[in-house]
């Protein structure tokens, strides 16, 4: 079938194209909801509008957690890499984290206690101390990732709870991670006399699982601890308490490992453990909430906490769980290691925690004992997550969503288009939200990072820029300062797009073209330094409509200066007279911008939208013809057709998937509706025919490796399919590129 032809009645094609924008509204908007992966547990606010600007109490309900698998416990929690089974020979990058007590700060690592007979409360960095030193301290942990029993890497943990490492050809198999501990700095130099910590990871118990699993359901534990008393004597804290009996194995020592929490919790006491009543009297003061831990250990290294922790907030309320507690954490930067509110969870169910200081919130159901994390809930901070992907698509165990930080992140080029779907539906309450956030994650400089995560909103990620993404959200925040969006937003955008505006300037080349960036990749190494050398034609056209724009809406003669230096530069430097088409991009070099010799979709469908604007509608025409020519492709297994990214005739590899792409694809709508609004339509009628049940679009149908394209559920397809359905022959007025 040609493209835009359709078998569809005309009021059936009107249904069917509206009926697509309405889900593609919806997932739009359900992708500003946070994902919440640990899942036992479910905590709700009491009210949704609670953002990252209130203040005062936020309250809601939890539940109590579930089994969610029949796994073997394992202490340790693998979040990266994005796919199992892992590649030989491919670089592959390590990470995670392992649940509590089993961190490095939770003991005295880096510095030994001195006795009470040397200087009492003092202590002196020793780095012996890493270690369990004959059961002085609380050592080290670290995570051992083998391969068929070969040990790969030994990665310590860090006092976050995280590990990480990077290999750059790892060998075929499959893995398992282990954590362990040594009793001395000799062993652990050696990897000798490993100190084995809980069962191990095995990719062979959870192939390609990488998701936090909460595996028991939650029982309250019988009291290992009873009777606690904290007291003040003299210039000496006392503890005094009952430990109730408990098995006791040969081979191993016990201690009553007591800690003090401020921040973090900090090592306050390693004491010989015995049944009974007992005293525990240090020359210091407590200095935070007193946790009380039995510890098996092996050499002096800690193996397990054996039975229930006592801790001093709940046991000082009757209708709390002895070891369950909520935890609120205000996100800046950066998670903070510590959260700044800490309540026992009451036994009916209710938490309220107080937001200080302001900032995207997150509260947590925490088990004591472990710190495992139960359940939580993030406020929502106006950034829409870019991509969900299946598990199957990660080598999971299908059913699930792939818990990796690539499903928080949340493209600037997908923000930008699907503010400007916003505007175009008139949703003002997800607009103002996203403007709000984009304000916040814009860099000083002017620019915007490639990308962000939804919820750490003021990291300002400088170092990896392109060019395309910043004009884009640049033009999203010209269009919402336009007089008759301008009210929606209590934050105006104007200084925001003006910064931008003189940040893309400083990116013109001798010759007047807008150069692609900075910030590479090497491996898995940011390269903040590297200028990118190249030039795109879609970048420089994203920066025309910029600059046009605000030439208009600001009467600035500099800006309508900027926009005909860079058209003229793009209809000769930039453009195939032999074909008709603009080329990709090039190099500037020897004072010249040489074209690549390659050609993509967007130069034709883009590219003609913008040549109809220069009033060069004939070659608009040509460029749509070639494209329907030779990127129209159709999917043999499910017979649905739409535009293809890249082809070998325009320069790209032998082996480039012909495969529909459904971003482009709506983009080639968008550029026919302007000659031909009827077969627009009909070739919408066409594409959506492809859309989830969930108003998304894979990001093409079939994944293509050569030219890294996949087929995850992305939001950017809906976003363009709201906003190819406006204009002539639709209800909503065209918004882009009016």
């Amino acid at each position: 079938m040609k493209p835009g032809a359709s078998l569809l009645s005309l009021a059936d094609q009107q249904t069917a194209l509206q009926d697509s924008v309405d889900r593609a509204k919806s997932f739009l908007l359900g992708q500003a909801k946070t994902r919440a992966p640990h899942r036992s547990s479910s905590l709700v606010p009491a009210d949704p509008a609670v953002g990252r600007k209130s203040t005062g109490t936020w309250t809601g309900t939890y539940t109590l957690p579930t089994a969610r698998s029949a796994l073997p416990y394992t202490p340790i929690l693998i979040k990266g890499p994005l796919y199992f089974p892992i590649v030989a020979g491919r670089p592959v990058t390590f990470c995670g984290s392992v649940d509590a007590p089993f961190i490095s700060m939770y003991g005295a690592v880096g510095v030994r206690l001195l006795e009470d007979s040397e200087r009492p409360g003092q202590s002196v960095p020793d780095p012996g101390s890493l270690f369990a030193d004959g059961g002085k301290n609380w050592g080290s942990f670290f995570v051992a990732g083998s391969v068929g029993g070969v040990t790969q890497f030994i990665a310590r943990v860090q006092g976050n709870a995280t590990f990480a490492t990077s290999m750059a050809a790892p060998p075929a198999g499959k893995w398992s991670f282990q954590l362990i501990s040594y009793a001395t700095a000799t062993d652990a130099l050696a990897d000798t006399n490993r100190i084995l910590i809980g069962h191990p990871w095995l990719e062979a118990e959870r192939p390609g699982d990488v998701r936090e699993y909460d595996l028991t359901a939650y029982t309250q534990a019988k009291p290992l601890f009873t009777d606690v008393t904290l007291r003040v004597a003299g210039e000496d804290s006392l503890i005094a308490g009952t430990l109730a009996a408990f098995i006791a194995e040969p081979a191993y020592t016990y201690r009553i490992l007591v800690t003090s929490e401020a921040d973090v919790e900090y090592a306050w006491a390693l004491e010989e453990a015995a049944a009974g009543p007992f005293i525990i009297r240090r020359p210091r003061a407590f200095g935070g909430k007193i946790k009380l831990r039995l510890v098996e250990q092996e050499k002096g290294g800690a193996r397990r906490v054996v039975g229930q922790a006592w801790a001093e907030e709940n046991a000082a309320i009757a209708s709390a769980w002895p070891d369950l507690r909520i935890e609120y954490r205000s996100i800046t930067a950066a998670v903070p290691s510590f959260p700044t509110s800490i309540v026992p969870a009451s036994k009916d169910g209710a938490w309220a925690v107080t937001l200080r200081p302001p900032g995207i919130g997150r509260v947590a159901l925490v088990d004591v004992n472990t710190r495992r994390i139960y359940g939580e809930c993030t406020m929502p901070s106006g950034l829409l997550r870019s991509y969900n992907v299946p598990a199957a698509d990660a080598g999971q165990m299908p059913g699930d969503v792939y818990y990796d930080a690539f499903n928080d992140a949340c493209f600037l080029y997908d923000q930008a288009v699907a503010l400007i779907a916003f505007l175009q539906l008139g949703e003002r309450a997800a607009a103002a939200a996203l403007v709000d956030a984009l304000l916040a994650v814009q860099n000083p400089d002017g620019g915007f990072p490639f990308a962000n995560d939804q919820s750490v909103l003021f990291e300002h990620g400088s170092g990896f820029i392109r060019i395309g993404a910043v004009a884009w959200v640049c033009y999203a925040l010209l269009l919402a300062d336009k007089p008759e969006f301008r009210d929606w937003f209590a934050s105006k955008t104007t200084d925001a797009a003006r910064n931008c505006l003189a940040f893309l300037s400083t990116y013109r080349n001798p010759r007047g073209l807008l150069n692609g960036g900075k910030g590479r990749y090497v491996g898995i190494v940011l390269d903040p330094g590297h200028v990118v050398p190249w030039w795109s034609t879609e970048h420089n056209i994203d920066a025309w409509w910029c600059f046009d724009l605000a030439a208009g809406l600001y009467g600035d003669a500099g800006y309508r200066a900027a926009a005909d230096s860079i058209k003229a530069v793009l209809e000769t430097d930039g453009w195939s007279e032999a074909k008709g088409i603009f080329w990709q991009g090039g190099l500037y070099a020897a004072g010249r911008n040489t074209p690549d010799g390659q050609h993509a979709l967007d130069m034709m469908s883009w590219g003609g939208f913008v040549l109809d604007r220069w009033g060069r509608s004939q070659a608009t025409a040509t460029a749509i013809a070639r494209m329907s020519r030779l990127y129209y492709v159709t999917d043999a297994p499910t017979g649905l057709s739409g535009f293809t990214t890249f082809i070998p005739e325009d320069g790209y590899p032998v082996g480039t998937v012909r495969s529909p792409w459904y971003e482009g694809s709506f983009g080639a709508v968008v550029a026919m509706r302007i000659q031909d609004p009827a077969r627009a339509n009909a070739l919408m009628a066409t594409l959506v025919q492809a859309q989830n049940a969930d108003g998304s679009y894979p990001y093409a149908l079939r994944a293509d490796p050569i030219n890294d394209i996949h087929t995850f559920p992305a939001l950017i397809g809906a976003a363009w399919n709201v906003i190819a359905y406006s204009g002539p022959q639709t209800p909503y007025r065209r918004v882009l590129w009016a």
